[in-house]
């Protein structure tokens, strides 16, 4: 009944909203549905105008549990988003080119469960933006692309008739996935892309055309979209432009500088305008945070955490995102939101471990503050259905009486609702500035406020109304110098909630036709005169005025920018397919003030049932329609108390931090045992190839192509042995190795260690001559060259013809005419054809012999081997490999969010030396410690059991004669958060699920 109830005298809302979707211009579609369509301002789904503001979240960077997308997708809808952008990695489903007989590998319960992400999004009532490539950059291996694609012949990303042949049974797998969860089919899928970042010429028309061609066959019928990376907007495929064409053109711009702020970047709106003007403004990517390379900092910290807080932090959201609604921007997908990490080997050369990227949620899935930032912007979008159709009237520093403040002006010229997005001039500036604002009104120009001044102390921007409508009663609001969180109609009820930075005025004018009658509160004044209300107020705690005129009852609800930043407006969900999506499928809300994290509110009976997550003890308020007088926090009744403005309070406890163990009780093993000449390496992969693809980076010397993608390993590190009969006249042997940027590789002569070499984050090979020491050659017998390669992932194409080999590039030896008779080869346990551990899949592993017999797996048996320390004391003894395992016992309770990081102390700086670190068997981080930067590694959630056994284990390689070891291990933890989030302990694969598949036998080597 009181669901019914609220329905009924919230119809005014919908009602309000959908009247200013009725001034629209001649609105496009694809002419396979009307579901989505769209104008020259925005889109529409179902025929209501939509401002997507998406969150860019890629599905395999959260990798073991897909439990945990929900998590996730909870977070970003509470705080501001509607919708989930996400890219679909070509390389996680298509090891080989005929895997699963052409349909790939999508296995449910894994990270590569497409359908699932899909569900978990729809379930959270955030629609969602696919961009399946086949290129998606990415900064992921190959940029999306398997390590196969590289060999096939000609070149990527044009209509090459084998590049053709390669994509098409992906983008045929995955067009039929995105085809059914269309909105059309009552799915969340609202928007897909074609491509990424690409550039246009005639030949490429060609692959552009085959690829939409492509998803028009396979059912799907939504807008396909664009993303062109060219700074200005180039307008590739704009609809408005001849030859092949998407149905909605988009722009990227990452505008903020990697080491100091920039100044906006007023460039969309006119480059739009001038590609594209029938499109609404979409920019497919903007900046979220910021890439940080390997060496990108100083070591000693994980880079992202160190510099994100300064460069992309909340002022940047505040300034750069307001700046691209001012030029009319109604599609923004900030990238990323989350971004996970780069576990394995799915990271490319120029990104390492971490992807947090400096997003809104960091890596280990803690929402900081831009995501209060977020929230604010978000609220405020979703319930100003004017603006999306309003248009850019002006733009400068004329605005106001100070030159250093620059104003944008855009108005909806059928409802004569105007947005005013002011912000400082120069937009790098921290100066105080105080300004006065001339707008043009209903009842003419004005300069506001009326008493006092609008202040920008340091980055900020604001979003200042005229002639805004809101609410049941239709109330209008003539100006106000604080910024509207958002709005809501609870009974018969108007809330209208304002914000500042604290200590700031406020002035807010509303137009009634009779006298309104006002609350009293402590430094609030109203005055009202020929038909203006104008309240004056300075905000700080919390204040709820309320306003009646007539049949109109408001509730300006004041506070703070630091008490808007704990306000939440979870949306009550209703009945059908979208009923959890707000606008399309419900329109109630309620206010609720405190928690960390609102992730869901039901009204049932007199009971609001709120679930979310806190971060210490709390004082919740909130505020609902009058039947409500209980509360529910995650299931638990909670005593309330009512207060003297109709609101409820109640006090929640926070959760206590549990102690996290030692790092104790190691157990060690060599991990090179291919260095023995008496190795046997029949097992390997002969590498007897002559040819290469890889035309682009030829063989440099030799006579056989050591190239790992022709031979099946894409990832990881690699073994290579070269076998050769010595005459005695050689000296010497060169080797040039490919292995990324901040890659390396050692190398070994029969046994005999010759040396190691590496790159940097710009160096990608090199080149060495290792002398051949005396004694070390066995004249007129086998001799073993070996060389341990790291592997830094396969480099992005972003250009046609950028395909990049792994491995040794060129071979000689010096001195005599010998040859080398033979190569082995070796990387990850059966490649990526015939990986044993299908469900982490091939990119999890490297070519480690601890690896390749399971060392790294929970249940490993390693009883026989010796007790060791990693630490100092312990390590490896000289150039070598060795291996570590050991175990702890978290015991989380239930009902506890404890995301936990694992914390390397460096060693001394000019130590050369390289960790692996493993997770119940996944690979989810790599560490160097002489590059850097990142010395803090995530211990995913759904890898990281909670309330069982947990095994930790570490590949430590010293490239130096010298040995190596780590300085400190600890497990650290980003916070301890009550939640109502269910955790379950997630096993995968593990040893004994190895040694039922294959067998491996295994070499005992000394330390």
């Amino acid at each position: 009944m009181l669901v019914k109830l609220c329905a009924t005298l919230l119809c005014a809302f919908s009602t309000c909203l959908a009247l200013r979707d009725t001034h629209l211009t001649r609105r496009n579609s694809t002419g396979l549905t009307n579901t989505v369509a769209w104008d020259s301002h925005s889109l529409f789904l179902q025929g209501q105008r939509i401002f997507i503001l998406s969150a860019e979240i890629h599905p395999w960077r959260l990798p073991g549990n897909p439990d945990l997308w929900a998590d996730i997708f909870q977070k970003v809808k509470a705080n501001g988003f509607n919708t989930v952008s996400f890219y679909v990695n070509w390389a996680v489903h298509f090891p080989t080119p005929s895997t699963n007989n052409g349909q790939g590998d999508f296995q449910s319960g894994t990270y590569r469960d497409i359908q699932r992400f899909i569900d978990e999004g729809k379930k959270a009532g955030l629609w969602m933006i696919a961009r399946p490539g086949p290129y998606i950059n990415a900064e992921t291996t190959g940029g999306g692309f398997p390590g196969w694609v590289g060999n096939i012949a000609g070149s990527l990303r044009t209509n090459n008739a084998a590049y053709q042949q390669a994509w098409t049974p992906y983008m045929t797998a995955i067009s039929k996935i995105i085809a059914k969860n269309q909105i059309s089919n009552g799915g969340p899928i609202i928007l897909v892309q074609a491509e990424n970042e690409y550039s246009a010429s005639t030949a490429n028309n060609i692959y552009m055309q085959a690829i939409i061609d492509l998803y028009r066959a396979n059912g799907i019928v939504v807008p396909i979209i664009h993303n062109d990376q060219h700074a200005g907007q180039a307008g590739n495929f704009s609809p408005d432009r001849p030859g092949t064409h998407v149905d909605i053109y988009c722009g990227d711009s990452y505008p903020q500088g990697a080491n100091k702020w920039a100044q906006v970047q007023a460039i969309y709106y006119s480059a739009h305008q001038a590609v594209a003007p029938n499109n609404p403004l979409c920019l497919a990517e903007f900046g979220g945070g910021f890439l940080l390379g390997w060496g990108a900092v100083a070591r000693g910290g994980t880079g992202y955490e160190k510099y994100s807080n300064d460069l992309t932090d909340a002022s940047f959201e505040n300034i750069f995102y307001k700046d691209t609604y001012s030029q009319t921007a109604t599609i923004l997908k900030i990238k990323v939101l989350f971004g996970g990490t780069n576990w394995g080997q799915t990271l490319e050369p120029t990104v390492y471990s971490s992807y947090d990227y400096g997003g809104g949620i960091n890596e280990n899935r803690v929402a900081g503050p831009k995501m209060n930032e977020m929230r604010l912007q978000g609220l405020f979008l979703r319930v100003s259905r004017d603006l999306l159709g309003a248009s850019l009237l002006g733009n400068g520093t004329t605005y106001t009486t100070s030159n250093l403040v620059h104003t944008a002006e855009l108005r909806n010229t059928i409802t004569g609702a105007a947005f005013y997005i002011i912000r400082q001039d120069a937009s790098t500036s921290t100066a105080l500035t105080t300004t006065r604002l001339t707008v043009t009104t209903s009842i003419g120009p004005m300069a506001i406020p009326k008493a006092g001044m609008i202040i920008f102390n340091g980055r900020d921007s604001k979003i200042i109304v005229t002639d805004y409508v809101f609410g049941r009663s239709a109330t209008r609001i003539l100006y106000s110098t604080a910024e509207i969180m958002t709005w809501m109609t609870i009974d018969a009820i108007d809330y209208l909630v304002v914000y500042a930075p604290s200590g700031q005025p406020g002035e807010t004018a509303f137009r009634f036709t009779t006298t309104p009658v006002v609350t009293v509160a402590p430094g609030v004044s109203s005055v009202y005169e020929s038909g203006t209300l104008t309240v004056n107020y300075v905000l700080g705690d919390p204040q709820f005025i309320s306003i009646v005129s007539g049949s109109a009852h408001v509730v300006l609800v004041l506070m703070d920018k630091a008490r808007a930043n704990t306000w939440h407006a979870p949306v009550i969900p209703e009945t059908g397919a979208f009923g959890n999506f707000f606008s399309i499928g419900t329109n109630q809300t309620v206010l609720v003030g405190g928690p960390y994290l609102v992730r869901t509110a039901v009204i049932s009976g007199n009971t609001l049932s709120l679930t979310g997550d806190l971060n210490g003890t709390t004082t919740l308020e909130f505020v609902a329609p009058t039947a409500v007088t209980a509360l529910s926090w995650n299931g638990v009744s909670t005593t309330v108390t009512k207060t003297t403005h109709g609101s409820f309070t109640a006090s929640l406890n926070g959760a206590k931090a549990n102690a996290l163990p030692e790092l104790v009780n190691w157990k060690v093993s060599g991990s090179l045992p291919e260095v023995d000449p008496g190795f046997d390496d029949s097992s390997f992969v002969t590498a007897d190839l002559t040819t290469t693809n890889y035309t682009n980076l030829p063989v440099l010397a030799g006579n056989r192509v050591l190239y790992s993608q022709q031979y099946g390993f894409y990832g990881g590190n690699l073994i290579f042995r070269g076998h050769f009969t010595a005459t005695g006249q050689e000296t010497g042997i060169t080797t040039t190795v490919q292995f990324g940027f901040a890659g390396g590789y050692s190398a070994w002569l029969n046994g005999i260690f010759l040396g190691s070499s590496q790159g940097n984050a710009t160096v990608s090979l090199t080149t060495n001559t290792w002398t051949i020491p005396t004694n070390t050659l066995r004249i007129k017998a086998d001799n073993v060259f070996v060389i341990i390669q790291d592997h830094m992932g396969i480099v992005e194409t972003s250009s046609i013809s950028g395909k990049e080999p792994r491995g040794i590039r060129g071979f000689t030896i010096v001195g005599g005419a010998t040859t080398f008779s033979r190569w082995k080869i070796q990387g990850n346990q059966g490649g990526a054809a015939d990986t044993p551990d299908t469900f982490r899949g091939y990119l999890n592993e490297g070519g480690l012999y601890a690896e390749r017999i399971g060392a790294h797996l929970p249940g490993f048996p390693d009883s026989m081997w010796s007790s060791g320390t990693p630490l100092t004391g312990g390590g490896v003894s000289g150039a070598g490999v060795n291996f570590y395992r050991t175990t702890f016992d978290l015991d989380i309770p239930d009902g506890i969010d404890m995301p936990i990081r694992l914390s390397i102390t460096p060693g001394a700086a000019n130590s050369n030396f390289r960790v692996q670190i493993y997770l119940n068997g996944w690979q989810v981080g790599k560490y160097i410690n002489n590059i850097g930067p990142q010395t803090i590694f995530v211990l995913p959630a759904g890898i990281l059991r909670r309330q069982s056994v947990n095994t930790l284990a570490l590949s430590i390689w010293s490239l130096d004669k010298a040995g190596a070891s780590i300085a400190g291990l600890q497990l650290i933890s980003d916070g301890t958060f009550s939640t109502s989030f269910n955790f379950e302990d997630y096993t995968s694969f593990d040893y004994t699920d190895q040694q039922n598949l294959r067998p491996i036998a295994r070499f005992v080597q000394p330390m």
